[in-house]
């Protein structure tokens, strides 16, 4: 093990905070950041700065807090989850006034904030190489037609992101679909152990560079 060590800032919403395993259950976070160092054989610190039903504007407005500004120039690797709050946000809306709209306007937001949240990152990293790792989104409702629309719709705009330098996004979408079964936890919308596993293994399979050899 490699006595230089790495650290990890993990940014988003009930994803990233482990909502749907038993409190001391590994989320993705700990599962990642044990495949990370296992493949990078160095010691990773990692922080969390994330909350439940936090949406793409939330987590935009925690990058402006003290404690994860100072987390943000320090990171070598950070993830973020975010954008799930928004669509169910929106479907609330559209189920009460049946407008398409609600959902599109959603998603043109999702991706400004996005935007600024990258922006806002390579601003603040110090480091001289850190990598950003972003998830689309699953869709814990694949019987619903609506909701797979919207959330290929928002996953298109996410994956655009990932031709930045240093970004790649994991397919969560591919991970899941026709899996929620086994992946998801009883209620149905978050992961359990399983589906935190693949996360983390989705993640991890987009590799190191500049880290690894």
């Amino acid at each position: 093990m490699d006595f230089n060590p790495l650290r990890y800032l993990a940014i988003g919403d009930s994803l990233t905070v482990g909502i749907g395993v038993h409190l001391l259950d590994p989320g993705f976070v700990e599962y990642y950041r044990g495949m990370s160092q296992q493949i990078l054989k160095r010691r990773i610190f990692y922080q969390k700065h994330a909350r439940s039903g936090a949406t793409t504007e939330d987590v935009l407005a925690m990058l402006y807090s003290p404690t994860a500004t100072e987390a943000v120039k320090c990171a070598n690797i950070i993830t973020i989850t975010a954008g799930g709050n928004d669509l169910i946000n929106a479907a609330k809306g559209f189920m009460r006034n049946n407008d398409e709209e609600i959902i599109a306007q959603a998603i043109k937001q999702a991706r400004k904030n996005y935007s600024k949240i990258l922006e806002r990152i390579h601003h603040l990293d110090k480091q001289d190489q850190y990598i950003l790792r972003l998830t689309n989104l699953y869709n814990p409702f694949p019987e619903i037609p609506i909701a797979d629309e919207g959330i290929k719709a928002f996953n298109a705009s996410i994956n655009r992101f990932g031709r930045e330098m240093n970004v790649k996004v994991a397919d969560l979408y591919g991970v899941f679909k026709g899996n929620e079964k086994a992946f998801l936890s009883k209620g149905g919308v978050h992961p359990n152990s399983k589906g935190y596993y693949q996360m983390a293994l989705a993640l991890s399979k987009l590799g190191y560079s500049p880290f690894e050899g």
